[in-house]
């Protein structure tokens, strides 16, 4: 018995913060309880003022409707509705302040009981139904009409005001949990979202490479009937897709629970291997770089990288045989990825694709722009980005808004 009554009394913290929860409350467990012991306390303090303890009278049965509603209510998993508390402990004060005993009026520390009612209630239950328990306990006070009773009223008046500040204050608190719980959800979304993209990014690159490599080993093998060639375009794509798998192995490590070495991300520097290992795998691209690209940042440098490598990508998937010419600038202010090939004919719209969306999405994160498109009979790849001290209303291109509209064989 005394076991189950020790392991209510150390759920009972819980269940207060749950009904607080409830109630849409930051509700620490300990608020509650000051104000019931002070309830209580108070209860005692006006019984001993009329000598009703010792020996107990009549009257002593106020304590008692009292510590039972607490009790009542803090053994339940739901608040008792505040006309019952109310409706209680109007009656215990009633009774009290009617066996006055000849106590002093200013002294005299049942009113005092109404504060915390009116408190609590406005606390819990709002300000308008706290103001309704408030002015039913200046009525109380004024139907009784002892002396002093404009100190009582004082007193009932700070209650109310001392319960809505601790209601605002807890409102506001659930307020900024909220928040923050809302803010740690959109930067996980984020977090996701990054990741698809750079897992589209190595995957399509990847594959695309891997694809004219095993077609040039098939054509090697078809054609020319040349088995080195072949063999050497199978062991590229081999190392095409061990590289890549490596490179996703990195990018979703950061799923894991324990943490993993880090690796360098991609930067701008290495768009020129990327285009080499691409030349090398059969599609003819052309390549010339201008400016210090060191001096990118590490985000402004993974972005130009991945937007080449999805232009890459979408170029050897979709006109493989089609010649490609890509520019990098970079000055002062901004850095410039300019990717042109010819479209092949025929040419078919097709519905959006995920790589042109996530290139635009790089491109204002970054603070620039991206266009995507066909220009006459090009298709045309187009990233600004700031550079150095730049800011974005300083780097612009023509149409800096990405042309969703994909034209393919």
């Amino acid at each position: 018995m005394d076991g189950g009554i020790l392991a209510a009394m150390k759920g009972l913290p819980a269940r207060i913060e749950e009904g607080g929860a409830r109630h849409g409350l930051a509700y620490a467990w300990w608020i509650p309880a000051i104000c019931a012991g002070s309830t209580v306390m108070l209860t005692v303090i006006s019984l001993v003022q009329r000598d009703a303890l010792l020996p107990p009278r009549s009257v002593a049965l106020s304590l008692v409707v009292i510590v039972g509603a607490f009790l009542l209510e803090f053994a339940t998993q739901k608040w008792l509705p505040w006309w019952v508390m109310t409706v209680l402990v109007f009656a215990s004060v009633a009774w009290l302040l009617a066996d006055d005993s000849g106590i002093s009026a200013p002294y005299d520390m049942a009113p005092a009981i109404l504060a915390f009612l009116g408190a609590q209630i406005t606390a819990t239950d709002g300000v308008r139904i706290g103001s309704v328990v408030t002015a039913l306990s200046i009525g109380l006070i004024a139907v009784v009409g002892f002396d002093g009773r404009a100190v009582h009223v004082l007193e009932i008046l700070l209650g109310l005001m001392v319960g809505a500040m601790l209601r605002w204050q807890m409102r506001a608190l659930v307020a900024e949990r909220a928040a923050r719980t809302g803010e740690r959800e959109r930067a996980t979304l984020a977090e996701r979202q990054r990741i698809a993209r750079e897992i589209h990014d190595l995957v399509g690159h990847s594959l695309s490479v891997t694809l004219l490599h095993v077609t040039g080993a098939r054509r090697a093998l078809t054609e020319d009937e040349d088995i080195d060639e072949a063999v050497d375009a199978l062991r590229d794509a081999e190392r095409i897709g061990r590289e890549a798998m490596t490179d996703i192995r990195r990018t979703v490590s950061v799923l894991a629970t324990e943490p993993s070495g880090t690796q360098p991300l991609p930067a701008a520097t290495e768009v020129r291997e990327l285009v080499e290992n691409v030349r090398a795998a059969g599609l003819a691209v052309s390549y010339e770089e201008h400016g210090d690209l060191a001096s990118l940042t590490p985000a402004v440098g993974l972005g130009i990288y991945r937007v080449a490598q999805e232009s890459l990508a979408n170029v050897a998937k979709h006109a493989p045989s089609a010649p490609v010419r890509m520019r990098l600038d970079i000055d002062a202010h901004r850095a410039r990825l300019h990717v042109r090939n010819p479209m092949p004919e025929p040419r078919t719209p097709l519905g959006d694709g995920s790589g042109l969306a996530g290139m635009a999405s790089r491109a204002e994160q970054l603070g620039g722009g991206c266009r995507t498109g066909p220009d006459d009979d090009h298709w045309v790849v187009e990233m600004v980005v700031p550079a150095g001290d730049a800011t974005a209303t300083e780097v612009a291109i023509d149409d800096p808004t990405c042309i969703v509209r994909r034209v393919m064989p």
